[in-house]
């Protein structure tokens, strides 16, 4: 289980409580980036991976436990990268489809720090909206974002970051994470590819927070409907007869839903969504693995949230 700054269970309880997920990247697998595009400008072999977390462990850096999107000074703990000082790295998502999406929009990302001596870390992100005339991006497309007419780098209006004097401030533990929030409702209705670069600008708007030594745990959108209205808690609710369950999800629908017009999902507690089927009393959980999952009960006006212990 990965380490967030706060508990993973209370943390994601959180923001699913307040949101529900639209995209979750957990980056714990080579299939994570799947539709992912990998630029390494200065052709030095160092580039944003997804691998292992890094970190320094009082005397050297070393690799952690957590799948992470990361960038480094090198691929592998020790040694630097020839070139480093003219580094020049991009990833581009794959689409993310906000096309059915309205309310306010949040990207949430978990970064962690490589080093104790780096006390904030941050990236822009450079954010494409598809057209009918280009849907699909070129890296160009991002670089035209990050840099004006002069090769001067320019301050991009959606960060991810964390650290001293923003957000939380990072834990002395380094293979702890931050959560870091941006609201990104401004694509609501839209198409978009997210970019990250990594650079050596040491001055303007990235001086002292484009760090090279980081690590990305975890990147969602999340999403409160606008037009969606949640019931008061122990209201006419929704509710589950038999929590713990064994292999049967048990419900009482609230009253005031029609059972043809209601759906249920299921989300483990990254917030990924791994299930979803029309409202029964009875619901087949018996191929979920143990642990605590969270499920949505809608018929597309209201929408009720409860937590259930599968064991």
């Amino acid at each position: 289980m990965k380490n967030l700054l706060l508990l993973a269970t209370l943390l994601v309880t959180t923001v699913f409580y307040g949101q529900l997920p639209v995209w979750v990247n957990s980056f714990d697998s080579p299939d994570d980036m799947i539709g992912w595009t990998f630029h390494d400008l200065n052709a030095n072999g160092n580039k944003w991976v997804q691998g292992q977390n890094i970190y320094h462990n009082g005397t050297s850096l070393t690799y952690g436990t957590s799948g992470v999107l990361r960038f480094s000074i090198s691929n592998v703990p020790s040694g630097n990268a020839t070139g480093f000082a003219t580094e020049n790295d991009w990833v581009i998502s794959p689409e993310i489809d906000l096309t059915s999406v309205s309310g306010t929009i949040t990207l949430a990302a978990y970064i962690g720090r490589q080093r104790t001596t780096h006390l904030t870390l941050g990236r822009f992100l450079y954010i494409y909206t598809s057209t009918p005339e280009k849907q699909v991006p070129d890296l160009s497309d991002f670089q035209s974002m990050a840099l004006d007419g002069a090769g001067e780098q320019i301050a991009y209006p959606y960060t991810i970051i964390a650290g001293e004097g923003v957000n939380h401030p990072f834990p002395s533990d380094l293979t702890q994470f931050v959560e870091s929030l941006v609201d990104i409702s401004a694509f609501a209705g839209k198409k978009i590819y997210i970019g990250l670069w990594s650079n050596r600008i040491t001055s303007g708007p990235t001086s002292g927070q484009n760090v090279q030594n980081i690590n990305i745990d975890e990147m969602g959108i999340y999403v409160t409907p606008l037009s969606t209205k949640d019931t008061e808690k122990g209201l006419n609710a929704t509710k589950i007869m038999q929590n713990p369950a064994m292999s049967e999800l048990v419900l009482e629908l609230n009253p005031s839903l029609s059972a043809e017009q209601t759906t249920v999902k299921v989300y483990n507690m990254m917030g990924q969504e791994i299930m979803t089927a029309p409202f029964n009393t009875r619901t087949d959980v018996s191929s979920l693995s143990v642990g605590t999952y969270l499920i949505t009960v809608t018929d597309g006006t209201t929408v009720e949230k409860l937590k259930f212990i599968k064991k």
